[in-house]
């Protein structure tokens, strides 16, 4: 016949590191952030940015003369606005 006692009760079962949460949980935050930085590395080193045009302010002046030429509808940028609080114009034409 075995005789249990209380101390053999409170012994704490032993697990190995691995089987731990909190090991885990230390141990993802700076994998997390080495995983980032290759993610990065591998993004910046495949190739540089593109170059601006040698000709930008020629192209930007060029759609400028586009788009000020285009009829009202195509340009909504210059001439669209918010009408929330205006009501809009209401002899525009869609």
């Amino acid at each position: 016949m075995t005789t249990h006692t209380f101390a053999d009760a409170a012994t704490p079962v032993i697990r190995p590191w691995y089987k731990e949460f909190y090991v885990w949980m230390v141990i993802a935050g700076p994998v997390s952030a080495m995983l980032a930085c290759a993610v990065t590395a591998v993004y910046i080193l495949q190739g540089p940015d593109a170059v601006v045009s040698e000709n930008y302010y020629k192209e930007g002046l060029a759609l400028a003369k586009e788009v000020g030429q285009a009829p009202p509808a195509m340009q909504p940028a210059k001439t669209g606005r918010n009408h929330s609080a205006t009501g809009g114009d209401k002899n525009a034409n869609p």
